[in-house]
């Protein structure tokens, strides 16, 4: 073949590959382990609601209420992106002991599996969205789904595992005050299964950590 024959086709083959290579890309946020930020509860509940928002982390085309924290888009994108709730760190706690975790004790800065396919756990810092609505006006609005209540003394509610895992991998009890938390500490005192249940709204604060890929 002659170099300008030679020439043509890789003209071709580099046209037809451009062709092929999408002309933008979405980024999202990806736990890492590294990189955080800190929030107030009544910011975290709608900042994380808002990653599904028109220029939010997902690059989606959500809109968000700002009281209930509902979707008012016209066209839902079948995600429901919220702040973790006491009965989802339940379940989860749970299965990093089982056979699908880690049956090890979770240390600050390891995952529920042991390796970077599991959840990255910090300890005196898993907030999670539980409590009474007395101390945080966001708090009020927001969709059930999105909290999780408990009146003026502690009852277990299916999933939160407090009571039925105290003592295991050292995990310790300390007390919840429902009249006033609107948030409660997960993974306190070095264990995962510890928690602490007290928090009002102006010293609540959350910590996530995420890098843009």
């Amino acid at each position: 073949m002659k170099t300008k024959e030679k020439l043509i086709v890789l003209l071709i083959m580099v046209i037809a590959i451009s062709m092929l290579i999408p002309t933008n890309a979405q980024a999202a946020l990806q736990a890492n382990g590294n990189d955080g930020t800190t929030q107030t509860l009544e910011n975290w509940l709608l900042s994380v609601r808002q990653m599904e928002e028109a220029g939010g982390t997902l690059g989606l085309e959500d809109t968000i209420n700002t009281s209930n924290l509902l979707s008012t888009a016209t066209t839902p994108n079948n995600l429901d992106i919220h702040m973790q709730k006491n009965t989802e760190y339940g379940a989860m706690a749970i299965l990093s002991a089982s056979s699908y975790g880690n049956p090890s004790k979770i240390n600050s800065n390891e995952t529920t599996t042991g390796n970077k396919s599991g959840i990255y756990i910090y300890i005196n810092k898993e907030w999670v969205s539980a409590g009474t609505v007395s101390n945080s006006s966001r708090y009020k609005g927001v969709n059930a789904k999105y909290k999780n209540i408990y009146k003026t003394s502690y009852a277990a509610r299916i999933g939160d595992a407090i009571t039925e895992t105290n003592g295991w991998h050292g995990g310790s009890t300390t007390w919840m005050n429902v009249d006033y938390a609107s948030g409660l500490i997960r993974a306190n005192s070095g264990s995962l299964f510890s928690y602490y249940g007290y928090a009002g709204a102006t010293n609540l604060r959350v910590t996530t950590e995420g890098k843009r890929g």
